[in-house]
């Protein structure tokens, strides 16, 4: 892979949704003929894929990120905001991440002088249609690797209830357009919580952080500044720079 295809990679990556030939073309810069060419070999290869009438990054790239990020890394680097948000919540805070196809709990932090009952997640792989961590993932991965996370899952998760996939659909739209992923007692009736995209690199679709408690009380703060606190803490997260790998 040389220079001219990192930018047009990093062309994606930085333009978004509005990352056609042309606009990538122009931000490497190259020839929009060449630009044009690049991205087929590139979409041939499942590095990117075609989004409506643009690109953006594909499943194999997504997958290679994945496997490549250290855990104990990300568990050092994410650990201090994650413990910050559940001081200031009062709530177990928990960071999940992509690995393959499926989404997993990698961190869990408690608050120090917690009160009532705590909810602290299981570490490791989650139910990718109802888990507000795994739709905080999966709202910004490519159509293609979101498929496979969610096969991948409900066979793992056999006996949980699947989302309906037009509910899911609406859920994951949500994510995209708020920032922010809910499961209000779908995983246990009991129990709530909500997760946040976090860019890793420059993008999402690898990383989350998220809240959990008894359905109540997540419920009666969520009419306060629980989504606020949680915004917050991520976008100092993000602009710490301590997640541009």
């Amino acid at each position: 892979m040389d220079d001219r295809t990192l930018s047009l990679l990093e062309g994606i990556t930085q333009l978004g949704e509005s990352a056609t030939a042309r606009t990538i073309a122009a931000a490497c810069p190259m020839p929009q003929a060449t630009a044009y060419r690049r991205l087929s070999e590139l979409e041939t290869l499942g590095v990117v894929e075609r989004s409506g009438r643009g690109f953006r990054i594909g499943g194999r790239l997504y997958r290679l990120l994945a496997s490549g990020l250290n855990t104990e890394t990300l568990i050092s680097t994410v650990s201090p905001a994650a413990a910050a948000l559940a001081e200031a919540t009062g709530e177990v805070c928990f960071a999940a991440r992509l690995v393959d196809t499926r989404v997993e709990i990698f961190l869990t932090e408690s608050p120090r002088a917690a009160t009532g009952v705590s909810v602290v997640p299981p570490l490791g792989n989650r139910p990718a249609s109802i888990c507000s961590a795994a739709k905080a993932i999966l709202a910004h991965l490519p159509p293609g690797l979101r498929s496979e996370i969610l096969a991948a899952s409900a066979e793992f998760f056999h006996q949980l209830p699947a989302r309906h996939p037009e509910d899911l659909e609406a859920d994951l739209i949500g994510v995209q357009e708020t920032g922010i992923a809910y499961c209000i007692g779908d995983e246990d009736p009991d129990c709530a919580s909500i997760a946040a995209p976090v860019k890793l690199a420059g993008g999402y679709g690898q990383l989350c952080l998220g809240l959990s408690g008894p359905r109540s009380r997540i419920t009666e703060k969520l009419r306060g500044e629980l989504t606020s606190e949680l915004r917050y803490h991520v976008e100092r997260l993000e602009a710490s720079g301590k997640l541009n790998f």
